[in-house]
């Protein structure tokens, strides 16, 4: 990070920037992005929000990894902690508790244990790219992005997620960004009365559900943790990877050479063509960080990986690229605890695809989501041309 002004400062020549979260730059972000990073400040002032906004890639990255003086404990979401009375388990909290809460559940969600799913989302992913194949496409939305997440985490989990699910995550990103529409409340009240209810009264027996609300290991989640932690993971898990999966297909359907190139070695090229597709096209636009003076600051996700500093052609889609660096799960000690089955989910989904598809057309009425949090596909039918 330079060693630029960084607010509060005295210089006033500290520059603004129009409100990132306006609608007009909700559809297409990354010409407003690229202005934002060409701002000579580290932390560029956007007044008519209260808040400093981190655009270029070395500035999140610094933000989401000075944990002690960038805080998550005092609020990641749009409604500081201690007016919204409640407290994501994992990504609001700072260390020592932090510590606590992430070794409750570590061992569930590393790289190792999840390569024991394989073989479970390698099932669910043929069965629906297959059906979607036969039926030459469809919406890729309803068919393929929010089914596959919700019956891996289902499995994973031990619970039998419903349908609904997925609004219900989408409610809950929508409400932790300005401005949340009346519907997310009460959207929202739909997944607490399943999970108060029927949703978490019966986890199956040896699931991470299971495990999560009897405390994780060592008993360590305490008193509204465990339900908290779990609810957390849930929504974590369904909205980012539904969105990681619709930004992908599209991607591939407007770049056709990059799913030949990903077609001559499907399971080789799939992890790298994630990768890309979280760096191209960010599922999660923006968390939150505060300080103990006052600031808040939203790091922009999008943004940070489509800086030209870091990677070359940074608004070209490329599969064959080392997009390694990208931040679409966080940097520092509140990585993305679910990252592992994400890119499991994402390996697997475009892997099949390229073994499978010769080409993907986008058809008329796709529509991207109108959420400040999350950018993705509300509807995104496609043709497809089995090979």
């Amino acid at each position: 990070m330079s060693t630029g002004c960084v607010p509060p400062c005295d210089d006033p020549a500290m520059p603004s920037a129009d409100d990132p979260f306006e609608p007009d730059h909700l559809d297409d972000p990354y010409p407003f992005y690229a202005h934002l990073r060409a701002q000579s400040a580290d932390l560029i002032d956007v007044p008519e929000r209260g808040v400093l906004v981190a655009a270029r890639h070395e500035v999140a990255r610094s933000v989401l990894r000075d944990h002690t003086t960038y805080r998550s404990g005092l609020g990641v979401q749009w409604v500081p902690v201690e007016e919204a009375g409640i407290r994501a388990t994992f990504i609001e909290n700072d260390p020592p508790a932090h510590t606590r809460v992430r070794r409750a559940v570590q061992r569930w969600c590393t790289p190792s244990a999840m390569a024991d799913m394989a073989e479970v989302v390698d099932r669910i992913v043929a069965e629906l790219v297959d059906g979607l194949v036969a039926a030459g496409g469809g919406d890729v939305m309803t068919a393929l992005a929010r089914r596959v997440p919700l019956r891996v985490m289902s499995e994973w989990l031990g619970l039998d997620l419903p349908d609904d699910a997925a609004q219900w995550a989408d409610a809950s990103f929508r409400l932790g960004a300005p401005d949340p529409p009346e519907a997310a409340t009460e959207h929202f009240a739909g997944f607490l009365g399943w999970a108060f209810g029927e949703g978490f009264a019966k986890p199956r027996a040896g699931g991470f559900a299971e495990a999560i609300l009897a405390g994780g290991d060592g008993n360590r989640l305490q008193d509204d943790e465990p339900f908290v932690a779990l609810a957390s993971i849930i929504i974590a898990g369904l909205d980012t990877t539904v969105h990681l999966i619709g930004n992908g297909i599209a991607a591939f359907a407007a770049n056709p050479d990059q799913l030949a190139v990903l077609a001559k070695d499907p399971a080789g090229r799939a992890p790298a063509a994630v990768e890309e597709i979280l760096r191209f096209d960010s599922p999660v636009r923006f968390f939150l960080r505060r300080t103990d003076d006052g600031r808040t600051v939203v790091v922009l996700y999008g943004s940070a990986n489509r800086d030209e500093r870091v990677f070359e052609a940074a608004d070209e889609f490329r599969v064959d690229r080392d997009a390694s660096a990208q931040l679409a799960f966080g940097s520092g000690i509140h990585l993305c605890l679910g990252a592992p089955l994400a890119r499991l989910e994402g390996a697997a989904v475009f892997r099949t695809l390229a073994e499978r598809v010769q080409s993907i057309e986008v058809l008329d009425g796709a529509t991207r989501t109108d959420s400040p949090a999350i950018r993705g596909f509300a509807t995104l039918p496609v043709r497809l041309v089995a090979r």
